[in-house]
């Protein structure tokens, strides 16, 4: 393995082409290094029907993506999905502690003084 070979493991992001030669980004399900494939699940595609299938792909036809860490709560929403899709349950409590941190650090009205009931644009204060 060369010095910029990136090692991939089960759960690392990775772009590449299936062993159908379809493009696609997706998370690692499985590595199995003794055939020399990797299982991703796929979550973008340029096969349409393909998003959230787990295809195989060769080693060699992939490559590991960058680290990020999501921060927006959009983001940690479209994880939180991702987490229950793959019924991942420490993945999904690790991203709702994360947003559930994120809201209770938002400021609220301000206190003392009047708040909004409702959503619409027809609401009422209260003292």
């Amino acid at each position: 393995m060369s010095a910029g070979t990136k090692v991939i493991l089960e759960g690392d992001w990775v772009s590449g082409a299936s062993v159908e030669d379809e493009r696609f980004i997706g998370f690692v399900d499985s590595v199995s290094a003794g055939s020399g494939l990797v299982k991703v699940w796929v979550t973008q595609s340029d096969r349409a029907e393909g998003v959230g299938d787990l295809v195989e792909a060769s080693l060699a036809k992939v490559k590991k993506l960058p680290d990020q860490e999501a921060s927006a709560p959009d983001e940690l929403q479209g994880l939180i999905e991702l987490a229950l899709q793959t019924h991942d349950r420490a993945w999904f409590e690790e991203l709702t502690t994360r947003l559930n941190a994120q809201k209770a650090s938002t400021p609220g009205p301000a206190a003392g003084g009047p708040k909004r009931r409702g959503t619409n644009r027809v609401y009422r204060l209260i003292d």
